[in-house]
């Protein structure tokens, strides 16, 4: 019987030898010194905006996204990298997080394949929505003009690259609790 003990207390023996120097082995190779390669932090495209800009407009080409309206909607869907939340011949959806409490919805209206209106919604934090409508205010006043203010709705009157008129208009209409913003850009009819 003393016999049966030895011989269980042996292979218990080996089995924690063999744990601890493997958590040893462990412990030694994961503590190199070896520099870990770090990925350099992107370049913002809006340097000196709120970081949602990025995400939101995108490029400085075109009003967001690259677009100008009266584009066609194969280029129009060319510029998104997403595939689209609801889509029909005349209309397309996006949506996009922007962090872990933002996000945005975009959405394209076209009439004969061209661009006609595009609508964003953008839903975050209710401060976060604030510094969101201030930096778009402050983006598109230096882009094209300064707006002017109707019933509470910021309008910006601007001309593209074929210098045809048409309109951005921003709207605060957040609640208590959630920061939404409403963006419209569209030609007058």
């Amino acid at each position: 019987m003393a016999l049966a003990i030895t011989g269980k207390m042996k292979k218990i023996s080996v089995i924690t030898s063999s744990v601890a120097f493997a958590g040893f082995c462990l412990l030694v190779f994961s503590c190199s010194n070896e520099p870990k390669e770090e990925i350099p932090a992107k370049e913002p495209v809006f340097s000196g905006f709120h970081f949602s800009l990025d995400s939101i407009i995108r490029v400085k080409e075109g009003v967001v996204h690259g677009f100008e309206l009266g584009d066609s909607a194969k280029a129009v869907k060319a510029y998104e990298p997403g595939k689209p939340e609801e889509e029909d011949s005349d209309y397309v959806l996006y949506s996009y997080p922007i962090d872990s409490v933002s996000r945005y919805t975009i959405a394209y209206t076209f009439a004969k394949d061209t661009l006609e209106e595009a609508e964003i919604q953008i839903s975050s934090s209710i401060d976060a929505g604030t510094e969101i409508l201030n930096n778009l205010k402050k983006y598109y006043s230096g882009k094209y003009t300064a707006p002017l203010l109707d019933k509470g709705i910021y309008v910006f009157n601007c001309y593209d690259g074929n210098k045809r008129n048409f309109k951005i208009s921003l709207t605060d209409n957040s609640t208590s609790e959630t920061g939404i913003i409403n963006m419209l850009v569209y030609r007058e009819k």
